[in-house]
């Protein structure tokens, strides 16, 4: 995307490709799973190999046995040739013939070697581009990369619902769009670089995808008259000088091509529709972090949630992503990082934010803006639910007049948290020093409570307004009852936010300015 396209088709023959799903069958039968190329290619990490640094003389060392997990691992991972007689019995039944006219393999006398790597992850097989650190060879401009921590980080921050259309703008390897093929009608992923289209459309023929489709172009102009029920991105939004690489560079000034993107998707989206897109921004100091987002949000018809993961100073932002391709040793270091820094000084750029913007279309009424920084860490896992509550829970406290109007909402605790206490001794008993909340799947939102509104919440199933609950601990506080009250509606709006709480009562009846959520 944003790049002027130079770009190879390869490497496969996609006319011969046809079902691909006995190749990752294969693979997983022989033991080439997510785990198991983690422990010999990086022991002891998370199993997300992927994007590492590789070691490439040590997993040559723990690949140097015969097993087909070794073959495979040397000639999927490593770039490295092997045998024939090897790569036919760790592909059996799969014809090595077969696998040379689509263009997986090719042959080198006596030996195969890959064009490109396999990689398993999450139930999935992909496809990419080799790292350089194995060929030996700097990256092309259409350099197609696995998945990520962007990508996975996206991945977590999409609400999922069945029958969906969806979009995946700048697709790439086309992993998210292989995922939100699990739960859609359509996928359609865009992107400007054919070689990524045509590794994109080789995976899911592998994975067995029939409901995505891929289409060359920049931005929206390849769907320009679709509407979609979700729209995910994780488009090249480097704040760079030039255009180098297609998956890094959007090749406008600035952040201008992060703002496009944003400003865009609202008009794709169908009402209560969902968008999630990852980018960078740039503004002047610390404080002033959220006021671009803002501004290009202004009338956008959509509710926001933006969430800034990190801050960096242009040094730090500019070392970060030139080590990525090279090192502070390597030639011509010294002058990339010098034109980065006075590209930075020209637009007047003090600090660089990277972070995510969560969209919902909502039609009719006046849309709501929510700028936080993102807990640590990021999300663990689909915090799909979780976005749905916050949402919701910003629909409602939006729409109540005041405490008086939240007492009467029957609420109900979610499932998805923990409550920790943390105990000290105290003349010879276990006294609670502090009692919190955690939330256990997506963003570990925490909410340190008393032990009176732990017993509150206790009572918060839905059945009960919450002003009854207070009503009935309010006696065990050294408070009157209307500061307890206050005290308890003002935790429980904070609660509300964080998503450890729902409505189940009247206030969430449907508002005709709310729309679908």
């Amino acid at each position: 995307m944003g790049m002027e396209n130079d770009s190879r088709e390869g490497p496969f023959r996609l006319e011969r490709c046809g079902d691909l799903t006995l190749l990752r069958r294969t693979l997983e039968e022989k033991g080439y799973t997510q785990q198991a190329v983690a422990d010999l290619v990086d022991p002891g990490s998370p199993p997300n190999p992927l994007e590492s640094v590789l070691d490439v003389t040590a997993v040559l060392r723990r690949t140097a046995g015969s097993s087909p997990l070794d073959t495979l691992i040397r000639l999927f991972v490593l770039a490295r040739p092997v045998p024939e007689e090897a790569a036919q019995a760790a592909l059996a039944p799969i014809d090595l013939e077969h696998l040379a006219a689509i263009g997986l393999l090719k042959r080198d006398g006596q030996e195969v070697h890959a064009e490109a790597a396999l990689l398993p992850f999450a139930d999935l097989l992909l496809a990419r581009d080799f790292w350089p650190a194995v060929t030996g060879k700097p990256r092309a401009a259409d350099y197609v990369l696995g998945v990520g921590p962007a990508t996975i980080a996206v991945a977590n921050l999409t609400v999922r619902r069945k029958g969906e259309a969806v979009l995946d703008l700048g697709t790439g390897a086309g992993f998210l769009a292989l995922v939100a093929a699990e739960h859609a009608d359509r996928v359609v992923g865009t992107d400007v670089n054919l070689r990524a289209l045509g590794i994109a459309s080789f995976n899911a023929r592998l994975n067995g995808a029939a409901n995505v489709e891929f289409r060359p172009g920049s931005l929206f102009e390849p769907v320009r008259d679709g509407r979609f029920d979700l729209i995910v991105s994780n488009p090249p939004f480097v704040i760079s000088p030039g255009r180098t690489y297609a998956y890094r560079d959007g090749g406008m000034s600035g952040d201008a091509f992060s703002e496009q993107v944003i400003r865009q998707v609202p008009a794709f989206l169908r009402e209560g529709g969902y968008s999630t897109v990852l980018f960078n921004w740039h503004h002047k100091s610390e404080a002033d972090w959220a006021e671009r987002p803002i501004a290009w949000l202004d009338s956008s018809g959509c509710d926001a949630w933006l969430l800034c993961s990190e801050h960096a100073d242009p040094i730090g932002y500019a070392s970060n992503w030139l080590k990525d391709v090279a090192t502070a040793e390597s030639p011509g270091y010294d002058r990339l990082l010098d034109e980065w820094l006075a590209y930075y000084e020209r637009l007047g750029i003090g600090r660089i934010s990277a972070g995510a913007v969560i969209l919902r279309r909502r039609s009719g009424g006046r849309n709501w803006i929510r700028c936080e920084r993102a807990p640590p860490g990021g999300a663990t896992g689909s915090a799909s639910d979780q976005i749905q509550r916050i949402f919701a829970a910003e629909d409602l406290l939006h729409r109540l007049a005041d405490d008086r109007e939240l007492l009467q909402t029957s609420l109900a605790l979610t499932p998805d948290h923990q409550l920790q206490q943390v105990l000290h001794a105290d003349q010879g008993r276990w006294s609670v020093e502090r009692i919190e909340l955690r939330q256990t799947r997506g963003f570990p939102f925490t909410g340190e409570v008393d032990r009176l509104t732990a017993k509150l919440l206790l009572g918060c199933d839905g059945g009960r307004p919450l002003g009854e609950l207070v009503a009935q601990v309010a006696p065990q506080s050294e408070s009157d009852p209307d500061q307890f009250a206050r005290a308890a509606a003002a935790l429980i709006r904070k609660l509300l936010k964080a998503g450890f709480l729902t409505a189940a009562g009247p206030a969430q009846a449907p508002n005709p300015a709310s729309g679908r959520s």
